[in-house]
């Protein structure tokens, strides 16, 4: 007679099905909890908010696909025709340790600047762990009020610049140009210490989407203990909200070819 015995490897009992019942493996989701908003396309519409849901096993990888079913909250805001899922089970593949389906809020759906909540459970046949078997996200579709007359965002703004200093900044049509005058000046002649001879307005790009461009253009000249220093040009990029009536600037000095080694923010409200 002879008799023979078999020997697992490491990856079987790596990939052996454990008994649920004894709970020797957990599930949770991933990022359990977010912040999201929409955004502005190039022509001034609002973006749907595009995310994946995920969730992981935490022990050995399973020798069969598990699967995990979502089940929507008493709780959530997000009512369901506001969002779709790409499935309403995930699927955790035989000797992976995650899976995902992906989530899409509409834009259209969802009432403006109020924050709603996505609450998800999970179902994963008792397999869930206590510390994230409940998904949270918050959804925000901002307020946005387009700008159709650049007119409305002309006048004089008031606020900080990003070394705290007071700052008033004239806007005004040149034509259909946008252009804003009086950046940085507070610094330029306090922390910097020169003393400005021309300032020219510089023109400012307001795009449908909320953004704002100023391309590269000559801007002041200054001296510094009496003597004129190489002339300064600017350039930046930011944001406009018609809504608030606010305007965040950030922009760069630029002299002799390249920039000055300090960046600025304005942060600043129309009177």
């Amino acid at each position: 007679m002879s008799s023979c015995e078999e020997t697992l490897s490491n990856w079987d009992a790596m990939t052996n099905s454990y008994d649920k019942n004894n709970a020797t493996y957990y599930i949770q989701f991933l990022n359990a909890t977010a912040s999201y908003e929409t955004a502005i396309d190039p022509a001034g519409q609002p973006t749907n908010i595009e995310t994946t849901v995920g969730v992981a096993l935490l022990g050995a990888p399973q020798a069969t696909d598990v699967t995990v079913n979502l089940v929507a909250d008493p709780s959530s805001t997000l009512t369901s025709d506001m969002y779709t899922l790409s499935s309403s089970t995930i699927t955790i593949p035989a000797g992976k340790t995650s899976g995902s389906v992906q989530m899409t809020a509409i834009a259209d759906k969802m009432p403006e600047d109020e924050t709603l909540k996505l609450v998800l459970n999970m179902d994963a046949g008792g397999a869930e762990a206590s510390s994230a078997n409940q998904l949270n996200y918050d959804m925000l579709r901002i307020k946005f009020c387009p700008l159709t007359d650049l007119n409305e965002l002309v006048g004089a703004w008031t606020g900080f610049d990003s070394w705290n200093y007071p700052t008033e900044v004239i806007t005004f049509l040149e034509g259909e140009k946008f252009m804003i005058d009086g950046l940085g000046v507070g610094w330029m002649t306090d922390w910097w210490g020169e003393i400005v001879i021309t300032q020219t307005p510089v023109e400012v790009t307001m795009n449908p989407d909320g953004t704002l461009v100023i391309e590269e253009q000559p801007y002041m000249t200054t001296t510094w203990n009496g003597d004129p220093q190489p002339a300064y040009s600017v350039e930046g990029t930011g944001k406009w909200d018609n809504c608030k009536k606010t305007l965040i600037i950030d922009y760069v000095f630029i002299q002799g070819g390249g920039p000055l080694n300090y960046e600025f923010i304005e942060n600043i409200t129309l009177k």
